[in-house]
């Protein structure tokens, strides 16, 4: 595969989430301008996807047609993954009465994979498919401390440790600190670290061998006095899911 390819492909998810934002449709000049693209490729995408039908034009601008929609529903709801832990998720929320989400690593961040929100103004929100940093959030480090002792140090040493918020732990001496006094307890406890109002726990997820975290967000105010009781609590549901499931034990 060339660059090239590579290129296309990251230009056609731009292409995705222009619309996404923007929520209307657009002209050829407005969506290169917008993100960068010389127009003469911009027009081959959209050509690629209006014949293939991901894409349509109303009056002289650009829109996506709901086949995006269509194939993403039949792919979701093939996940097996999402299958099976969806209803995990659906049960902690009911009993918790927070956030609860899936997170797994992309990279040197991590990624929300699936999400449950209980029906309150005032909550933790998310996104599917929303990228967050490892160092700076309680999902992070404990798909860190889920690794081995070797790959967790290789990538401790490539994090940059970007501060966001006065909590921040931006001292590799200290979060390796932090990592073992929570490795030891079995989950892991975020007070503002990415956002200075909000609070998540969680706990190292196993499922296939694979590496995950299963998560509980909140508003930091309302669940600070219940995080030790929702670690336990993920980290007694992480076992039960994970036991079967596995076959390095």
């Amino acid at each position: 595969m060339s660059m090239n390819d590579v290129k296309s492909a990251k230009r056609v998810l731009d292409i995705l989430q222009f619309f996404a934002r923007t929520r209307e449709p657009a002209t050829l000049s407005q969506i290169a301008a917008t993100l960068g693209f010389p127009k003469s490729s911009c027009l081959a995408l959209l050509d690629t996807l209006e014949g293939d039908g991901y894409a349509h034009q109303i009056a002289g601008r650009y829109y996506l047609t709901r086949r995006w929609l269509h194939e993403a529903r039949i792919i979701s709801e093939h996940d097996p993954l999402i299958k099976l832990i969806h209803p995990t998720l659906e049960s902690l929320c009911k009993e918790l009465g927070e956030t609860v989400l899936l997170a797994q690593r992309a990279g040197e961040h991590l990624v929300y994979l699936d999400l449950i929100e209980p029906e309150l103004t005032v909550r933790f929100t998310a996104k599917v498919g929303q990228v967050k940093p490892l160092h700076a959030s309680a999902s992070g480090r404990a798909i860190l401390a889920g690794m081995s002792s070797r790959e967790r140090e290789n990538l401790l040493s490539k994090l940059k440790l970007e501060r966001y918020t006065k909590n921040t732990i931006v001292s590799l001496t200290k979060l390796r600190a932090l990592l073992e006094q929570e490795i030891r307890k079995g989950w892991h406890i975020n007070y503002g670290e990415h956002q200075i109002d909000t609070l998540s726990v969680a706990a190292p997820l196993v499922i296939f061998d694979t590496q995950y975290a299963l998560v509980v967000g909140a508003p930091l105010s309302r669940a600070r006095d219940k995080a030790e009781e929702i670690g336990q609590t993920l980290a007694r549901v992480s076992q039960k899911l994970s036991e079967p499931l596995n076959t390095n034990k």
